[in-house]
């Protein structure tokens, strides 16, 4: 993706349209700091998807939950915890 200077963008926006609906993406940047990104309509789901992915990864670096199977397990046996104590309530 190229980067390019938000005064660049200001004075080129018609240019830069153009050549993100031809299908390249650009960064905007303002002193050095991406600000926003232009890219044609098509790619938005994929940048979204990417997006959303990151995040997942993210969070499951901070709260590593375990393996699919190990919360499957610990849902299986909150289930059974919950049947006893209806039972015993009963």
């Amino acid at each position: 993706m190229t980067e390019i200077g938000i005064y660049e963008a200001k004075t080129h926006l018609s240019r830069l349209l153009k050549r993100v609906e031809n299908g390249e993406s650009f960064s905007i940047t303002n002193r050095g700091r991406i600000v926003a990104v232009m890219v044609p309509p098509h790619d938005v789901a994929q940048v979204k998807t990417n997006e959303a992915y990151d995040q997942l990864i993210a969070l499951r670096e901070k709260f590593p939950i375990g393996t699919v199977r190990e919360v499957i397990n610990w849902k299986n046996e909150s289930r059974r915890c919950w049947n006893n104590l209806t039972r015993l309530r009963a």
